[in-house]
C-alpha cells in the first residue's frame, strides 16, 4: 500500500460508519466515470473490460447446497488440509 493510500485510510477509519459508506460511493462513482471516458483504444486488447460494481446485492450468491451444512463444508476442507499436509511430507 503506498503512503498516500495508507494516509487516506487512515483518515476515513475517523469517520462514521455512514461517512465510510459515503466516501466508497463517491470513490465508486468517481471510478465509473473515469471508467466510462477512457477509451476503447487506451486499453490493450487482451484486457477485457469489466464493469465496477455499484450494488454489492449484485454480488449475492443463493448456491449452498440445502443438504449439507456449514459442519460439512467445514470437515471437508479440514480434511482437505490434512491431506495436503500428508502429501508435502
Amino acid at each position: 500500500m503506498t503512503a498516500s493510500v495508507e494516509r487516506v485510510l487512515q483518515a476515513a477509519q475517523h469517520l462514521s460508519p455512514a461517512e465510510q459508506l459515503e466516501l466508497i460511493q463517491a470513490i465508486s462513482q468517481s471510478l465509473l466515470r473515469q471508467y466510462r471516458q477512457t477509451p476503447s483504444d487506451a486499453i490493450p486488447r487482451h484486457v477485457k473490460r469489466t464493469a465496477p460494481v455499484t450494488d454489492l446485492a449484485q454480488l449475492t450468491a443463493d448456491f449452498w447446497p440445502e443438504d449439507e451444512s456449514a459442519d460439512d463444508i467445514n470437515d471437508y476442507i479440514a480434511q482437505q488440509r490434512r491431506e495436503d499436509r500428508m502429501r508435502d511430507l
